[in-house]
């Protein structure tokens, strides 16, 4: 499931740009992105563990409640920073141009 969903919301993402942006934007969040998150979220869990001891079903919701809702809010108020795809084509045109 992870995977699968993670790999439309990927293709998502990406639509809006060119060509060029969307394969250097897919190396970068392919190296960084994914390697990051799952080392910070082990991290997370690591810590929660040696801070609380064992980590019970409710505490561990509770934990993942808080992360969603971060998430959430970055992935909103990130959402306004990715250009449309005029925007993006403009960029690139005047990108072109310019070299």
């Amino acid at each position: 499931l992870e995977f699968s969903v993670r790999r439309m919301l990927d293709e998502m993402v990406y639509v809006p740009l060119d060509f060029e942006s969307r394969f250097l934007g897919k190396e970068v969040i392919g190296v960084l992105g994914y390697r990051f998150g799952k080392s910070a979220a082990s991290l997370a869990l690591s810590a929660l563990t040696s801070s609380f001891g064992t980590i019970g079903l409710r505490e561990l919701s509770y934990f993942t409640n808080g992360a969603a809702s971060v998430w959430l809010v970055a992935a909103w108020k990130l959402s306004a920073l990715v250009p449309t795809r005029a925007e993006a084509e403009e960029a690139y045109e005047k990108m072109k141009k310019s070299s």
